[in-house]
Protein backbone atom coordinates (compact mmCIF):
# COMPACT_ATOMS: atom_id res chain seq x y z
CA UNK A 1 0.00 0.00 0.00
CA UNK A 2 1.10 3.51 -1.22
CA UNK A 3 2.49 5.90 2.09
CA UNK A 4 2.60 9.64 1.97
CA UNK A 5 6.01 10.80 2.46
CA UNK A 6 5.41 13.10 5.58
CA UNK A 7 8.10 16.23 5.45
CA UNK A 8 8.52 19.51 7.41
CA UNK A 9 8.72 22.79 5.26
CA UNK A 10 11.60 24.70 5.60
CA UNK A 11 11.56 27.38 3.60
CA UNK A 12 9.60 28.09 0.32
CA UNK A 13 10.09 30.15 -2.35
CA UNK A 14 6.57 31.98 -3.85
CA UNK A 15 7.46 33.78 -6.57
CA UNK A 16 6.19 37.11 -7.46
CA UNK A 17 4.67 36.25 -11.38
CA UNK A 18 1.45 33.77 -11.51
CA UNK A 19 4.30 32.09 -14.34
CA UNK A 20 7.33 31.73 -12.38
CA UNK A 21 7.71 28.33 -10.32
CA UNK A 22 6.89 27.87 -6.04
CA UNK A 23 10.08 25.85 -4.55
CA UNK A 24 9.55 24.04 -1.45
CA UNK A 25 12.97 23.62 0.96
CA UNK A 26 12.53 20.47 3.26
CA UNK A 27 13.89 19.61 6.75
CA UNK A 28 15.33 16.57 5.76
CA UNK A 29 16.71 18.14 2.72
CA UNK A 30 14.61 17.62 -0.13
CA UNK A 31 12.91 19.81 -2.53
CA UNK A 32 9.59 20.04 -4.63
CA UNK A 33 9.92 22.32 -7.21
CA UNK A 34 8.06 22.24 -10.84
CA UNK A 35 4.41 23.50 -10.46
CA UNK A 36 3.91 27.45 -11.36
CA UNK A 37 2.63 29.29 -8.94
CA UNK A 38 -0.86 29.92 -10.42
CA UNK A 39 -1.16 26.14 -10.68
CA UNK A 40 -2.11 25.78 -7.52
CA UNK A 41 -5.59 24.65 -7.55
CA UNK A 42 -8.06 27.76 -6.49
CA UNK A 43 -5.07 29.96 -5.44
CA UNK A 44 -5.95 31.73 -2.79
CA UNK A 45 -3.91 32.28 0.89
CA UNK A 46 -1.93 29.72 0.32
CA UNK A 47 1.03 31.76 1.37
CA UNK A 48 -0.67 32.28 4.67
CA UNK A 49 -1.31 28.20 4.83
CA UNK A 50 2.17 27.07 3.69
CA UNK A 51 4.81 28.07 5.32
CA UNK A 52 8.09 27.21 7.40
CA UNK A 53 6.81 24.64 10.30
CA UNK A 54 4.06 23.57 8.31
CA UNK A 55 3.97 19.57 7.41
CA UNK A 56 3.66 18.12 4.26
CA UNK A 57 1.99 14.95 3.12
CA UNK A 58 3.48 14.10 -0.14
CA UNK A 59 1.41 11.88 -3.28
CA UNK A 60 1.13 12.09 -6.83
CA UNK A 61 -2.25 11.06 -8.55
CA UNK A 62 -0.69 8.08 -10.43
CA UNK A 63 -1.23 8.92 -15.00
CA UNK A 64 -2.10 12.10 -14.25
CA UNK A 65 -0.32 15.92 -14.28
CA UNK A 66 -1.76 16.88 -10.85
CA UNK A 67 0.27 16.32 -7.84
CA UNK A 68 -1.54 16.55 -4.85
CA UNK A 69 -0.42 16.83 -1.49
CA UNK A 70 -1.90 17.88 2.40
CA UNK A 71 -0.61 20.61 4.46
CA UNK A 72 -0.91 20.72 8.68
CA UNK A 73 0.24 22.71 11.53
CA UNK A 74 -0.17 20.05 14.33
CA UNK A 75 -0.04 16.40 11.72
CA UNK A 76 -3.70 16.28 12.79
CA UNK A 77 -6.03 17.94 10.67
CA UNK A 78 -4.98 18.04 6.97
CA UNK A 79 -6.17 20.27 3.99
CA UNK A 80 -5.89 18.93 0.58
CA UNK A 81 -3.94 21.17 -1.70
CA UNK A 82 -4.16 20.44 -5.58
CA UNK A 83 -1.52 21.74 -8.38
CA UNK A 84 -1.53 20.75 -11.77
CA UNK A 85 1.67 20.22 -14.07
CA UNK A 86 -1.13 20.96 -16.76
CA UNK A 87 -1.75 24.57 -16.94
CA UNK A 88 -4.54 25.79 -14.52
CA UNK A 89 -5.58 29.29 -15.11
CA UNK A 90 -5.02 32.17 -13.01
CA UNK A 91 -7.46 33.36 -10.53
CA UNK A 92 -7.36 36.95 -12.80
CA UNK A 93 -7.84 34.63 -16.13
CA UNK A 94 -10.48 32.68 -14.18
CA UNK A 95 -12.49 35.75 -13.07
CA UNK A 96 -12.25 36.64 -16.76
CA UNK A 97 -13.53 33.76 -18.25
CA UNK A 98 -16.74 33.00 -15.38
CA UNK A 99 -17.36 36.72 -16.33
CA UNK A 100 -17.53 35.97 -20.05
CA UNK A 101 -19.30 32.49 -19.51
CA UNK A 102 -22.09 34.31 -17.85
CA UNK A 103 -22.43 37.22 -19.58
CA UNK A 104 -22.91 35.16 -22.49
CA UNK A 105 -25.54 33.09 -21.14
CA UNK A 106 -27.37 36.46 -20.00
CA UNK A 107 -26.94 37.99 -23.46
CA UNK A 108 -28.62 35.20 -25.02
CA UNK A 109 -31.08 34.76 -22.33
CA UNK A 110 -32.62 38.02 -23.24
CA UNK A 111 -32.78 37.28 -26.77
CA UNK A 112 -34.92 33.92 -26.13
CA UNK A 113 -36.99 36.31 -23.27
CA UNK A 114 -37.76 38.52 -26.89
CA UNK A 115 -38.10 35.58 -29.19
CA UNK A 116 -40.50 34.06 -26.62
CA UNK A 117 -42.55 37.51 -26.15
CA UNK A 118 -42.89 37.26 -29.67
CA UNK A 119 -44.78 34.09 -29.70
CA UNK A 120 -41.72 31.77 -31.28
CA UNK A 121 -41.92 27.95 -30.11
CA UNK A 122 -39.39 25.85 -28.87
CA UNK A 123 -38.31 24.74 -32.54
CA UNK A 124 -38.03 28.50 -34.01
CA UNK A 125 -35.94 29.04 -30.60
CA UNK A 126 -33.53 26.45 -31.24
CA UNK A 127 -33.04 27.46 -35.00
CA UNK A 128 -32.55 31.44 -33.83
CA UNK A 129 -30.11 30.18 -30.94
CA UNK A 130 -26.06 30.90 -31.08
CA UNK A 131 -24.55 27.98 -32.19
CA UNK A 132 -21.57 28.88 -29.62
CA UNK A 133 -23.85 26.65 -26.54
CA UNK A 134 -23.13 23.68 -24.90
CA UNK A 135 -25.20 21.95 -23.48
CA UNK A 136 -25.31 23.81 -20.06
CA UNK A 137 -24.85 27.20 -21.48
CA UNK A 138 -28.25 26.58 -23.31
CA UNK A 139 -30.33 25.11 -20.66
CA UNK A 140 -29.61 28.46 -18.56
CA UNK A 141 -29.73 30.37 -21.63
CA UNK A 142 -33.49 29.34 -21.52
CA UNK A 143 -34.04 29.31 -17.99
CA UNK A 144 -33.43 33.04 -18.07
CA UNK A 145 -35.42 33.78 -21.20
CA UNK A 146 -38.43 31.86 -19.65
CA UNK A 147 -38.12 33.54 -16.30
CA UNK A 148 -37.45 36.89 -17.96
CA UNK A 149 -40.16 36.71 -20.63
CA UNK A 150 -43.21 38.66 -20.14
CA UNK A 151 -45.46 36.30 -22.25
CA UNK A 152 -45.72 33.69 -19.15
CA UNK A 153 -48.23 31.77 -21.53
CA UNK A 154 -45.60 30.92 -24.30
CA UNK A 155 -42.89 30.47 -21.92
CA UNK A 156 -44.66 28.03 -20.11
CA UNK A 157 -45.65 26.35 -23.48
CA UNK A 158 -41.64 26.53 -24.11
CA UNK A 159 -40.55 25.09 -20.76
CA UNK A 160 -43.06 22.31 -21.04
CA UNK A 161 -42.01 21.44 -24.58
CA UNK A 162 -38.11 21.63 -23.88
CA UNK A 163 -38.32 19.56 -20.42
CA UNK A 164 -40.41 16.87 -22.50
CA UNK A 165 -38.03 16.96 -25.73
CA UNK A 166 -35.79 15.74 -22.74
CA UNK A 167 -37.82 13.09 -21.28
CA UNK A 168 -39.44 15.64 -18.27
CA UNK A 169 -42.92 15.94 -18.20
CA UNK A 170 -42.59 18.85 -15.33
CA UNK A 171 -43.40 22.41 -15.86
CA UNK A 172 -41.00 21.88 -12.84
CA UNK A 173 -37.99 23.75 -14.06
CA UNK A 174 -36.02 23.62 -17.09
CA UNK A 175 -34.11 20.80 -17.74
CA UNK A 176 -30.49 21.12 -18.59
CA UNK A 177 -29.21 18.97 -21.18
CA UNK A 178 -25.64 18.67 -20.46
CA UNK A 179 -27.02 16.30 -17.27
CA UNK A 180 -28.14 13.13 -17.73
CA UNK A 181 -29.69 10.72 -15.59
CA UNK A 182 -28.84 7.25 -15.41
CA UNK A 183 -31.48 4.87 -14.34
CA UNK A 184 -33.13 0.93 -15.31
Amino acid sequence: MFEPREEELEKVEWPKEDKDRVTFYFKRGSIWSGAKRKDFWRLGAWEDLIKPGTWFKLQTVGYSGIIGFQISTDRKTWKDVWCALNNFPTKKEEEKSDKAYFNFVEREGKKIAKWIDAGKSLGQIDDLIDDGHTGNTYGCALAYGIQHAKNKSNSDKIKISHNMKHGVISDKGVVNPAIITIGR
